[in-house]
């Protein structure tokens, strides 16, 4: 038996309602132009923890730079003195020097390169490991906003678009500006007219870098914004709840116009992205054929008057190739600086977030064993940007005692449920822990004394022994087994192939609904917590998986203090208190028996269940203003059943 009759569907379509509009007015992942100082003082921060593997690679590239300036010397020396003195030995000698110098500086650019990616690696491994955790930290509302294919974006596409823009935009841009000074400044001491009809072409190559780079910025932003999408209709359609309810449906088609949208949409933003760096290098080009143009028309001149040898323009010929390339390369570069400055600047915006539960920086320790229970203290919550869902409730759950909370589906129940586990805080009031506030108590101390039993159990595509042991990996086998048994699991255990090493599949898609909930009774037994939350199942189930359950149910709860969401009549007739929820208010309070005395909401809703009407719908029918007022409440039970038990 079943006390859940209080709205049709749990009010699911009024609650999802409630979802999108506040999807509309929450904006976590902000937009707008960049902040290139600030960025770059971010990723300052990132490059001083292997800042002498950064020096390391410097000097190397420093080295390779000055060898690779070598070679047009020696051309010089042997068109201008060793062919004219017909000097055969110096020929060779200059010969193989042209060999030696540049193999020399390739193998100082290849051990320059692997320093470069090695520390590029590290580096980004490091962003992923601080977006990780710092997620991990975010309130459950971020979650319950953010597509999680915006999430996976951050640490798969862009974090692996950076390494390009660590190892070959900015050193390589460092390395180019070396190579530019170099060859300025050995051009200057063999003909200072000839190195300043060379560098005239010089500042024209700014221009691609100012008039591409906003454009490279904010292409790059919205072909990662494309890929985001992209990733979210993947993870929501080729998972194994999500192909479930396309194949139900029957939208293939639906989806695959959706996917087709999302996916012209990355080839688009991605053609546009790359044809900026293609008429960025056009334009480069066009720009670096200037310079030889002028050098070999006037180094022909000043040759044919005889006022410098042909040693020397060939020299610079070669110089003008190292003093351009490299120019061109940096104008290239910098659009690509840009383009990836806007990658940190994504990955930036999730770690400014602020989490809404806030982890306390002098917390207080909890006695070694509960003596006064948990308390609402005139507890009023708002979800962001929301009205009020609960107003001024107080309560206190005496240790070792069962409080139920019962009324029409979106009351409050749910989100009472959720400030009790501290995934939100009170927006007014204060909710205690044997008379510590919780925003006051460790959080892993927290966990410890509270388990959670929630109705729509998460297990992990394991094997059913780590799904039993996810938050007790330390207990025993001996514990492992007295929780199977308790939570009547034997049968279960022993059907399976492969025992406890079975994997149970996507979301535990193996199990049914009351092997699931049983599973999660056990996994609520090996915490060991005197707390328990328990949000008790609604779902039809047989017999005989009814009884297992409620003998599961009854161990568990035996000598804890319970607050749960009751919905069997017979949790709520060995209730040690029922509060009664409507609209975000407790209307009443009391025993099984006292309440029904009262002839108010419980009667009305007890009588409607269990006595006079065959489905809930007859509740609902009685209860009109429920359903407009789950569109803001309701989505606590949401938010609490598809996150709480990952615990």
């Amino acid at each position: 038996m079943m006390y859940h009759g209080m709205g049709p569907g749990r009010a699911v379509g009024a609650g999802m309602g409630a979802i999108w509009r506040q999807r509309q007015t929450l904006s976590y992942l902000k937009e707008g132009k960049p902040d290139v100082r600030r960025t770059l003082r971010r990723l300052w921060n990132v490059v001083i923890p292997y800042r002498w593997q950064f020096f390391g690679g410097t000097f190397l590239m420093l080295g390779g730079v000055a060898l690779g300036l070598i070679p047009p010397l020696l051309i010089r020396q042997l068109i201008d003195v060793a062919i004219p003195a017909r000097n055969m030995q110096l020929v060779i000698l200059l010969g193989v020097g042209m060999i030696f110098f540049p193999i020399l500086s390739a193998l100082l650019g290849l051990l320059q390169n692997y320093v470069s990616i090695l520390v590029a690696q590290k580096m980004i491994a490091d962003l992923r490991e601080q977006l990780y955790q710092h997620i991990q930290s975010l309130g459950i509302d971020f979650f319950t906003w953010t597509r999680g294919g915006e999430i996976q974006s951050r640490f798969l596409n862009d974090a692996a678009a950076l390494q390009g823009v660590l190892t070959q935009s900015f050193l390589g841009t460092l390395s180019n500006l070396i190579t530019i000074i170099g060859a300025l400044f050995i051009m200057v001491t063999i003909n200072w007219q000839l190195a300043l009809l060379s560098a005239l072409v010089l500042p024209t190559f700014a221009y691609p870098v100012l008039h591409f780079g906003q454009r490279t910025y904010s292409a790059t932003e919205r072909a990662q914004q494309a890929l985001g999408r992209l990733s979210t209709v993947l993870e929501e359609t080729l998972t194994l709840s999500g192909a479930l309810v396309v194949k139900i449906f029957g939208t293939e088609k639906h989806e695959l116009e959706r996917f087709h949208e999302a996916n012209q949409d990355v080839c688009k933003t991605q053609v546009a992205q790359a044809l900026l760096g293609q008429w960025a290098a056009v334009v480069v080009q066009g720009l670096a054929a200037f310079g030889p143009a002028l050098l070999y028309a006037y180094g022909a001149y000043l040759v044919i008057t005889h006022a410098i040898p042909l040693g020397t323009v060939v020299a610079f010929a070669a110089y003008l190739t190292q003093l351009y390339r490299p120019a061109s390369s940096l104008a290239g570069a910098n659009t690509t600086i840009l383009g990836g400055l806007a990658l940190f600047d994504r990955i930036f915006n999730v770690l400014d977030i602020e989490p809404t539960v806030k982890a306390t920086t002098n917390p207080q320790p909890l006695p070694p064993t509960p003596s006064q229970g948990m308390a609402f203290e005139h507890v009023t919550f708002h979800y962001p940007n929301g009205p009020d869902v609960l107003h001024d409730i107080s309560f206190v759950a005496p240790p070792g005692q069962l409080t139920a909370l019962v009324g029409p589906s979106g009351a409050g129940k749910s989100t009472i449920l959720s400030l009790a586990a501290r995934l939100y805080d009170p927006s007014e009031g204060s909710v205690k822990l044997e008379g510590i506030d919780l925003r006051n108590i460790d959080n892993q101390a927290l966990r410890q004394r509270i388990a959670v039993v929630t109705q729509e159990i998460f297990l992990f595509h394991t094997t059913l022994r780590e799904n039993l042991l996810y938050g007790a990996p330390e207990a025993t086998e001996e514990e492992l087994q007295a929780a199977i048994a308790a939570s009547q699991l034997q049968e279960l255990v022993e059907r399976l192939p492969d025992g406890l090493e079975t994997i149970v599949g996507e979301r535990g898609y193996r199990l049914s609904g009351g092997e699931k909930q049983r599973v999660a009774i056990a996994r609520a037994i090996l915490r060991k917590a005197p707390y328990l939350l328990l949000d008790e199942a609604t779902s039809s189930l047989d017999s005989q998986a009814e009884r297992l359950i409620q003998q599961a149910l009854e161990t568990l709860m035996h000598g804890r203090t319970v607050i749960a969401i009751a919905h069997r009549l017979s949790t709520i007739q060995r209730a040690d208190q029922i509060l009664v929820i409507d609209q975000g208010h407790i209307v009443e309070r009391g025993t099984h028996e006292t309440l029904l005395e009262q002839s108010g909401l419980y009667q009305h809703l007890y009588e409607a269940q269990f006595n006079t009407s065959p489905s809930s719908d007859s509740a609902t029918a009685t209860t009109p203003p429920v359903q407009e007022n789950y569109q803001q409440n309701g989505r606590g039970k949401r938010v609490l059943r598809s996150l709480l038990d990952r615990q």
